[in-house]
């Protein structure tokens, strides 16, 4: 940890206790949020400046008594090359989308605090110092802000803070700023950090992969913009007052029990509003059907009818059905499965081109992504719709951590998008395009589903690193993104295989429903898998989410072998009987039934070991078609099993009916017994033998 260069602190603590007293509240519960913020910001479009004020109150609901409070000032990872990201994205050469905008144009964004004080008191402007809490060091970052109060904050007490900042936005980089005359504003105000009992203040820097981390909170939020600009943002707009004499219009948006705010402007936007009506989304048969799976009465899997707006541009308007098609099925399917989508609107964004804002989420608004020329394909622009969506139940309303555990809402939700879409489209037609422009439809249609495509990621992952690892100490970025989507999702296709579709339901609907406006953990995952099947599921994760391990078994021999007479010396009845070998063969071939032996081996080819109480099941298929099953407990390097029959064995498989989705390699795990190729070599070889010869003569008269 290192301390910032922000001065003359003790001086100014001095002043500050004579006044600290009358700035604490007594006992205030914001509505059951941690925090309540109350923000006026202005955009200068001319400029490309916002300039704010906030005042914020934060209630300690812990039993410790708090001396300070952490802040997040995200935007001054943008403000140079000495920032964490910048020089983490620096490192891996990282020139895709999400960094394609100010650090390579030169377009640097930031935000300051120009002044901070208690409400009615002291003033904690000199107070402030940056802080670098992790490991890499970068000493010159300032996403962090501390601020030292003059007295401990007490259990139950609120204090009440008021600040002035003034915000560069940057041409977009990791999907917040602007292109043109478009703005997207994501992580652009000062927000306080975490503060975990016992611990003390969760509050991490920027990083290149790391997303966010916040308490949840009441939001009134005045947005002054130029007249000609449609706007859209968190929440619920409540009032819109117009400001002739600047040219300018005020929206204020309100929204409580969520723990981010963004907005977004544009003078192009069209905006359209529809209603997702509950009693026709829904049909009786359907509430009665996810009812049933869950064992819950109709009555708790009811939903709620939703404002659907969307955001889009001119050039997009023939897709207006196919966004709000994809963003009702999204909320027809994540609640009923989920839990009942809780807020009165849910805000899509269409992204304007090179807006480079596509792909993200913040509570009740989410942005989308298509184009000029759009695919047929429900990857595009429905998936993408879907995935943003789904990230209001995970992550906007289980509010894991993403700094430290990404897969809690990233792997979540890629498992349940891909039921989504399944649900909703059926299998995925893969996009291919050229330029940009969609050529499937003139191609043969490949399809595949969501969790195939989830798959590639885990295997490719698998090696690198833990799926539960800090955010920013992945091996590369490529790891972080293919450990916390794809294989994280493709574990938990594993565990739904291995407990059945409606169990793996009830544990994703228990574990929203239990953490809803909480800070889940991975240790509150796995509790509630164990208590929801009533089965030991840590080693589940001990293998697969906290250890870079391969998961690979494989049939590595089969045979059969007919059981013939012996020859030789043999003891009949007290005396010595020798069966000459003519005789052992006549023998033989007087059996009408010959009987067999056949021997399959299996093994552990990688080091992920099963667990628990559950087996791995191998197929042996026979001749005449009939089969025998096995269960092994894998924890051996290898095992075999035998069998007499009087056919042959035809093929040996482990896992047939695929569960273990988590295989890096499938194509060992099935073997056919080898065919007798004694006479096919012997001819190969003759050939191999005159053809090398021909060549060799071809070279000497050459």
């Amino acid at each position: 940890m290192k301390f910032g260069n922000l001065s003359n602190v003790s001086c100014t603590l001095f002043l500050i206790l004579m006044t600290i007293v009358p700035m604490y509240g007594q006992d205030r519960q914001l509505s059951a949020d941690s925090v309540k913020y109350d923000i006026s910001v202005e955009l200068d479009h001319q400029n490309r400046m916002l300039t704010g004020t906030e005042t914020i109150e934060w209630y300690n609901h812990t039993n410790d008594e708090i001396s300070d409070i952490w802040f997040h000032l995200y935007w001054n990872a943008f403000k140079n090359e000495h920032s964490a990201m910048a020089r983490e994205v620096f490192e891996s050469d990282d020139t895709g989308v999400r960094f394609s905008g100010g650090f390579r144009r030169g377009k640097w964004g930031w935000v300051n605090v120009d002044r901070i004080r208690l409400k009615g008191g002291a003033d904690l402007t000199r107070a402030m110092e940056y802080m670098t809490v992790d490991e890499p060091v970068h000493p010159d970052d300032q996403t962090v802000m501390r601020v030292k109060l003059p007295e401990p904050l007490k259990p139950g007490e609120t204090a009440v803070i008021q600040l002035d900042f003034t915000a560069k936005v940057p041409r977009t980089i990791a999907r917040s700023g602007y292109y043109g005359n478009s703005y997207f504003i994501g992580q652009w105000f000062p927000k306080p950090g975490v503060y975990e009992e016992g611990k003390g203040w969760n509050c991490h820097q920027y990083h290149q992969n790391s997303e966010f981390y916040a308490d949840y909170a009441e939001f009134s939020v005045d947005i002054t913009v130029p007249a000609e600009f449609v706007v859209g943002g968190t929440g619920k707009e409540t009032q819109r007052k117009e400001n002739p004499e600047k040219k300018t219009i005020t929206y204020t948006y309100k929204q409580n029990r969520v723990h981010d705010f963004a907005w977004t402007a544009d003078p192009d936007y069209i905006k359209v509003e529809r209603m997702f009506l509950a009693d026709k989304e829904v049909d009786a048969q359907e509430y009665a059907e996810v009812a049933r799976a869950l064992q819950v009465p109709v009555a708790e899997v009811k939903l709620n009818d939703v404002k659907m707006i969307l955001l889009i541009n001119p050039e997009h308007r023939g897709q207006i059905d196919r966004h709000f098609k994809a963003l009702a099925n999204s909320i027809k399917y994540y609640g009923l499965w989920y839990g009942p989508y809780p807020y009165e609107t849910a805000t899509l964004l269409d992204p304007p081109y090179r807006n480079d804002c596509g792909g993200m989420e913040y509570p009740t608004l989410s942005t989308a992504g298509t184009s000029l020329f759009p695919s047929s394909s429900p990857l595009s622009p429905e998936f993408v719709t879907i995935h943003e969506f789904g990230h209001n139940f995970w992550y906007g309303l289980t509010g894991n951590n993403e700094f430290e555990e990404a897969w809690l809402d990233e792997g979540i939700n890629s498992y349940s998008d891909g039921k989504v879409i399944a649900a909703a489209y059926g299998e995925i037609q893969i996009p291919l395009a050229f330029n940009g422009f969609p050529v499937e439809r003139y191609t043969r249609n490949v399809t595949m589903e969501k969790y195939q495509m989830n798959r590639v990621q885990a295997v490719i992952s698998m090696k690198l690193d833990p799926i539960v690892t800090a955010s920013w100490k992945f091996t590369n970025p490529m790891s972080y993104g293919a450990n916390v989507y794809g294989r994280a999702a493709t574990c938990l296709e594993t565990l739904e295989r291995i407990v059945g579709n409606d169990m793996m339901l009830r544990i994703l609907r228990r574990f929203q429903m239990d953490y809803r406006f909480k800070h889940p953990t991975t240790a509150d995952f796995i509790a509630v898998v164990n208590q929801v099947t009533n089965r030991d599921f840590q080693w589940f994760f001990d293998e697969f989410f906290y250890k870079a391990n391969a998961f690979d078994y494989g049939v590595s021999s089969v045979n059969s072998r007919r059981i013939k007479t012996p020859a030789g010396v043999l003891d009949r009845d007290g005396e010595k009987v020798e069966i000459k070998r003519r005789q052992a063969e006549k023998a033989d071939r007087e059996v009408t039934e010959p009987q067999y032996v056949t021997q399959v081996k299996v093994r552990r080819y990688g080091e992920a070991v099963l667990g628990g109480d559950v087996l791995l099941p191998v197929r042996v298929v026979f001749e005449d078609g009939s089969e025998e099953i096995r269960h092994w407990d894998g924890k051996a390097r290898w095992t075999s099993f035998q069998f007499v029959k009087n056919v042959k064995v035809t093929y040996a498989c482990v896992d047939p009916d695929t569960t273990f989705l988590v295989d890096v390699n499938i194509a060992n795990n099935s073997l056919k017994r080898k065919a007798d190729r004694r006479g096919a070599l012997r001819v190969g070889n003759k050939m191999l033998f005159w053809f090398q010869n021909l060549l060799q003569m071809i070279t000497i008269f050459s």
